[in-house]
């Protein structure tokens, strides 16, 4: 795999680095378990969801404080050399003039639909809970400048001092009340973007240097120009977010506090393996990028990567329908019963989800990368009116939830394979990408 050679003399290597975040991940996933754990036991059903249906909410809303800035760090901070520290003074201002503005307006909106009867105890948490999401967004711009120069090892380290604190704080708040848990989950982000910024200021801004060759277009930019720059960005960003968290927010609107704390349940053990499916994508994309300009070896790579997939998302299905139960009856006792049929059709999401990654990648190297965002945009859309039918129609909400997220992902991994199928133009020359897919 190719090996650069970056501003801060750390060499950039993705597959290692994919290996820390990985591993990053992996540590995160363990602290979430505990985090939840920590909540069931210690609140009624109908007060979890409710603390899970806020979280998730502004999630979604800071997105608007990301605006896609972060991205451009990502793709431009190792060619921005010495000016990448001000490029991320820029970025920074932008993103704290808008976290002022979500802070003034997404707390009332998120205690307005899901606190209970207007709880104004609720308010100060969604007001703890709204801030968190918001300093854990303003730390991914540090983030990415570390990942960008070659010190991914520190973002891992900046990832897990978020949740890691978070977790620690919430055993010790285990028998105290829920604004403690709310200042719990608020540290955490704030820990991390102190650590971000600290590893970032001492390790790698003192070692920036700059090349000979010409910096990138962002060296330059104004606040506007950044803006509107990380746009396209913000779309596929978005995307992300939502397309994991839809289904919960329509059943928190439609349906009960109580199927949405069913639904997180069974939710947490689809998402424990959806984070291997973000780190597979990611190291398909550098594979298929490597050699996006040669055709045959792109063709080669790409039926590789489709058995590969096909073969590792039955096994990973097989091994979390047959681990799930007992994870649950472990882990989750008052839910356990209920979450069983719930887990089973997100185990078919997870499915038609991993299945779906190659031609994802394939797409995301190719010469209209745009197709990923409309295609997760897409998925999100039917999730939208099947929950929105499924829902209120449904014996179960919670399965008519569950049903909506197979059922988009079976739409994901129908379109990604017809997209990549017309593909064409990529890089050097056309090519028809369907003669991939049916192994000619």
């Amino acid at each position: 795999m190719a090996v650069e050679e970056s501003r801060s003399g750390r060499k950039v290597v993705p597959q290692r680095d994919t290996l820390w975040l990985s591993g990053a991940d992996a540590v995160n996933l363990a602290f979430g378990i505990a985090i939840h754990v920590v909540l069931t036991r210690a609140f009624l059903s109908d007060d979890y969801g409710t603390f899970v249906l806020l979280l998730d909410f502004f999630h979604v809303c800071v997105i608007l404080v990301d605006l896609g800035l972060p991205t451009l760090i990502g793709r431009d901070g190792e060619r921005l050399g010495k000016g990448l520290k001000q490029v991320l003074h820029r970025i920074s201002r932008i993103q704290f003039q808008a976290a002022v503005a979500a802070m003034l307006v997404f707390p009332v909106i998120g205690w307005f639909l899901f606190a209970k009867g207007g709880d104004w105890g609720w308010f100060e948490v969604a007001l703890l809970l709204c801030f968190s999401a918001v300093v854990q967004v303003i730390t991914y711009a540090h983030r990415t400048a570390l990942r960008a120069v070659g010190e991914a090892r520190l973002e891992a380290f900046v990832r897990i001092a978020d949740r890691g604190t978070v977790a620690i704080l919430m055993v010790g708040f285990a028998s105290g009340e829920l604004l403690g848990f709310a200042v719990a989950t608020a540290v955490g982000p704030l820990v991390a973007l102190a650590l971000a910024l600290y590893l970032y200021l001492s390790k790698v801004a003192p070692q920036a240097s700059d090349s000979g060759d010409e910096p990138p277009d962002t060296a330059e930019m104004g606040s506007q120009q950044l803006v509107g720059a990380g746009l396209p960005f913000l779309f596929a960003s978005a995307a992300l977010v939502v397309n994991v968290r839809i289904e919960k927010l329509l059943l928190g609107v439609f349906a009960t506090p109580t199927d949405v704390a069913e639904f997180q349940i069974a939710w947490l053990g689809f998402i424990a393996g959806y984070g291997p499916i973000l780190s597979l994508r990611a190291i398909l994309l550098s594979w298929f990028g490597e050699v996006r300009n040669d055709i045959e070896k792109l063709k080669h790579r790409y039926k590789r990567a489709l058995f590969a997939c096909t073969l590792l998302s039955c096994v990973g299905a097989i091994i979390g329908v047959g681990v799930g139960p007992f994870a649950f009856e472990a882990l989750f006792p008052d839910y356990a019963e209920a979450v069983q049929r719930p887990f089973l059709a997100l185990m078919l999401a997870w499915l038609f989800h991993s299945m779906a990654s190659p031609s994802l990648a394939l797409i995301q190297v190719g010469d209209r990368p745009w197709n990923y965002t409309r295609i997760l945009w897409t998925g999100i859309a039917v999730s939208s009116v099947a929950c929105l039918y499924l829902i209120p129609t449904q014996p179960s909400a919670v399965m008519g939830a569950a049903g909506a997220a197979a059922l988009a992902s079976l739409v994901v991994l129908a379109l990604a394979f017809a997209v990549a199928g017309r593909g064409r133009s990529f890089a050097t020359e056309e090519t028809d990408i369907t003669e991939m897919q049916s192994g000619k």
